[in-house]
């Protein structure tokens, strides 16, 4: 086992570096969760509110750990289903191209306006940072490292979990691309789309339907910032 001795100082110079990149990680996610509880607030809870019931509700599921992993990681796909559901609802009333959809999968193209949302996108589906601190997650699990067989039994499962993962982050990310370029590629909204505007900009190019996409666009959003601002705090206290 290797053992690294740093001084005082240097150990309060990493914390404090480890903590503002917790911040910088975290505070769109917060912010994306408050602009979500405004929408299906419709107005009444202003994004302050939204920022205060975001950090407390994170700290609330963060003492759920003390009862068990299991139960964190249920509350976890609650909230991963909402949200792929949700956004697949919104794919589904859009109605985009199969055809277009399956080419631009299998044969990509990218010009130089786009390369930078193209970056953007590859960073949600792969999140570099989460991939390398799930690796501490692996430690909460109780596995006797003197048998092999234990050991690649969890090393398997968690190639699998991993793999399951990053699928369904392709496809969410999938889901919310496609229905934005459905709806705003080529129009003059598309400089002025934001979290804020685009379920109301949808709703008026698609309509309501069953449920106004409005709301399931701010479901889908709350869902997204609740799951991503509770991972992220877990993955880099554990770590």
């Amino acid at each position: 086992e290797l053992v690294v001795r740093v001084s005082d100082w240097a150990r309060y110079v990493l914390w404090s570096m480890a903590e503002l990149a917790l911040i910088g990680a975290d505070i769109q996610e917060v912010i994306g969760s408050a602009i979500a509880i405004q929408i299906l607030s419709r107005g009444v809870l202003p994004l302050w509110a939204g920022v205060v019931i975001t950090a407390s509700d994170c700290f609330l599921f963060l003492f759920l750990e003390n009862y068990g992993v299991r139960k964190l990681e249920a509350v976890f796909a609650v909230l991963i289903a909402t949200m792929g559901l949700s956004f697949a609802w919104m794919f589904g009333e859009t109605k985009p191209s199969g055809k277009q959809l399956m080419i631009g999968i299998l044969l990509p193209r990218l010009s130089s306006k786009t390369i930078r949302q193209a970056v953007g996108v590859v960073g949600c589906v792969i999140m570099p940072h989460n991939v390398f601190l799930h690796s501490a997650l692996v430690q909460s699990r109780k596995i006797d490292p003197k048998r092999k067989s234990r050991v690649q039994e969890a090393l398997n499962y968690y190639l699998i979990e991993s793999s399951v993962a990053l699928f369904i982050s392709f496809m969410i990310n999938l889901f919310v691309t496609t229905v934005f370029a459905k709806g705003f590629y080529g129009t003059e909204k598309a400089n002025n789309i934001g979290l804020v505007n685009a379920g109301q900009y949808l709703e008026e190019k698609f309509g309501g339907g069953l449920l106004p996409i409005l709301y399931i666009w701010g479901i889908g959003l709350l869902a997204a910032g609740q799951s991503s601002t509770i991972t992220g705090d877990l993955r880099w206290t554990v770590y």
